[in-house]
């Protein structure tokens, strides 16, 4: 009966109340960028690159674990369904522990541990030496991550940063003035902006 209900989607409402998927993204791509193109001042060959952006984007993503509708569940076989259980079981339903400093602390671990626990023998031999680099790898989830709880503080919402405490925190602390996902605000200011300043600091880095 408790999995029927899970699966049915009776006992938890989810509201599509965070960022949307395509500004958490580029969110996370830009603040990675910076950290990795203007601050760290590390050689960065395509390879590593490439794994940066990977792992900024399941650091993005990840948050939305909590809800059956987040991205990552669409990657994974029966997503749909485990989502349902483990989601509100595990995660306490949508803008709890995943969206708190204690969820990243987690998940940033679990993220960190699956990593080094990749026998060396198993990774393709064009990424290998871009694995010794594996620190910024994991640098680049956590900076997702962060990147997603930060966004998700201008929404209506805000977040659980003190999770287990229900108070959320949000930007500005006046809850009607900020921003209604998935609007006009949102897809014309905001995700336009971001991007641009993506480019910015790509084209900052190229140039420099």
């Amino acid at each position: 009966m408790l999995i029927d209900c899970f699966l049915a989607r009776r006992c938890f409402v989810y509201h599509n109340d965070g960022m949307t998927y395509k500004t958490h993204l580029s969110t996370g791509l830009l603040f990675s960028s910076i950290v990795f193109l203007l601050i760290y001042n590390i050689q960065l060959s395509p390879v590593l690159i490439l794994l940066l952006i990977i792992s900024t984007v399941i650091g993005s993503s990840a948050p939305d674990l909590d809800t059956p509708t987040g991205e990552l569940w669409k990657k994974i076989p029966a997503g749909g369904v485990i989502s349902r259980i483990v989601s509100p079981v595990f995660l306490g339903g949508h803008r709890h522990l995943s969206h708190s400093l204690i969820g990243f602390v987690l998940f940033s671990s679990l993220f960190a541990l699956l990593i080094k626990l990749i026998p060396y023998d198993l990774i393709i031999p064009a990424c290998r030496q871009a694995w010794h680099n594996s620190q910024f790898i994991i640098l680049a989830y956590g900076i997702g991550h962060l990147s997603h709880l930060f966004a998700d503080m201008f929404t209506e919402m805000g977040v659980p940063l003190l999770f287990p405490l229900e108070y959320h925190f949000g930007i500005p602390p006046i809850k009607r003035v900020r921003i209604k996902t998935g609007k006009w605000f949102e897809n014309l200011i905001i995700f336009p902006a971001v991007n641009i300043a993506l480019i910015l600091v790509i084209y900052s880095y190229l140039t420099r």
